[in-house]
């Protein structure tokens, strides 16, 4: 009988078991910040910014590995000493993960000031959305704007917009950030 497929949410379950299990500090960020505080859109991939010590690599290798996902040590330990990024793909989805080192100032502000949100059954610690929304400005695609839009809208109530435009100002996006909100209040009129 072939394997279940794996759902989002069982990608996201062993991502946080494997890291926590390894001791990793890490922050999911991207796409499922998105789903978490924002609009709803189709992901694949599964961004994790992580700070991880060459000697935990051995440990993250074997527990996604265990649990039937892809992932080189090689390529792990390259993406620690290079700045890159590892992926991490799962046998039985389409969904992957890419592990970023916590290896910039602004990866590293993210993992100090994320919060833990309530996912369904789990809780995972998240960047963010007023980090969110100034790093979906400063990339500036068509769809990280939408993507900031969605979650100034529905965090509106709740975003600390002290932090949020002090952010924006350290990142070089005031203007962009003042055009989203001039968009969002356009849309509640």
């Amino acid at each position: 009988m072939p394997q279940k497929r794996r759902s989002l949410d069982d990608v996201l379950r062993i991502a946080e078991d494997v890291l926590r299990a390894s001791r990793v500090d890490h922050v999911f960020v991207g796409g499922v910040t998105v789903l978490a505080f924002g609009m709803p859109r189709t992901i694949t991939n599964v961004h994790v910014i992580a700070s991880i010590d060459v000697k935990q690599i051995p440990k993250i290798v074997a527990g996604f590995q265990k649990s039937g996902f892809f992932v080189s040590a090689q390529d792990l330990h390259d993406a620690l000493t290079e700045g890159g990024h590892v992926t991490v793909q799962d046998k039985r989805s389409t969904y992957r993960i890419d592990l970023v080192p916590a290896s910039t100032a602004a990866n590293q502000e993210t993992l100090r000031t994320r919060r833990h949100v309530a996912w369904r059954r789990l809780r995972l610690p998240m960047a963010a959305p007023e980090h969110t929304i100034v790093m979906k400005l400063r990339w500036g695609s068509e769809q990280d704007l939408e993507d900031a839009l969605g979650i100034y809208v529905r965090q509106e109530k709740t975003l600390d917009l002290r932090v949020m435009r002090n952010l924006a100002r350290r990142h070089g996006v005031t203007r962009e950030l003042k055009e989203l909100e001039e968009r969002a209040r356009n849309l509640s009129a």
